[in-house]
């Protein structure tokens, strides 16, 4: 055999499929069965998106920005049945990560298709914050201010403007990048 013999080596094999079987392996020696999907791809959407700690939410927690975003994509290229509205959330969520990840061109597609074709009557005047989260990735200080000031005139919901927090506080850290700009905190 080789330097251990076969007496040794069984043990070897017999230590490393106790330490697989108990999760104890470190992940580089553990084999990856690609075949089986995520437990998260069976989640409701409600479940997938909404839920703080479920989902994609329980990766960006753990700072895992691009893992949680390709999880979107992959669940909502898979989920059957999903309305319009709940596609254009996750590709806004999906957007985000990619954001928070650094990833400018990938977030900006994703903010792309997360565009109402007709936006809903709705007090949130959603493609413009959408549109202005464009801006501010894409660098148009001008844009931004502009979908700034076309998001303060819409109505309040609950005694605020939906998002307008968010847009000012891209205004206000134009020149951070975006996870530092939409907490607002360096």
């Amino acid at each position: 055999m080789s330097f251990f013999g076969i007496r040794h080596y069984s043990r070897w094999i017999g230590m490393m499929a106790l330490l697989a079987a108990s999760d104890q392996l470190p992940s580089t020696l553990r084999a990856t069965d690609t075949t089986d999907p995520p437990r998260e791809l069976g989640l409701s959407y409600q479940n997938f998106d909404q839920v703080l700690g479920e989902g994609w939410r329980k990766l960006a927690k753990d700072g895992k920005h691009l893992e949680a975003a390709k999880l979107i994509d992959r669940y909502e290229q898979e989920k059957n049945g999903l309305e319009e509205w709940q596609r254009v959330n996750l590709r806004f969520h999906a957007g985000q990560l990619y954001a928070f990840a650094n990833c400018k061109d990938q977030a900006i597609a994703r903010f792309k298709t997360a565009l109402f074709v007709r936006e809903p009557d709705s007090p949130i005047r959603w493609n413009a914050y959408v549109q202005a989260t464009i801006a501010f990735l894409e660098r148009d200080r001008k844009k931004l201010s502009q979908l700034r000031d076309e998001i303060a005139k819409g109505p309040k919901l609950d005694g605020v403007v939906p998002n307008l927090d968010v847009v000012d506080r891209l205004v206000q850290h134009f020149d951070e990048p975006y996870a530092v700009a939409y907490g607002g905190k360096k």
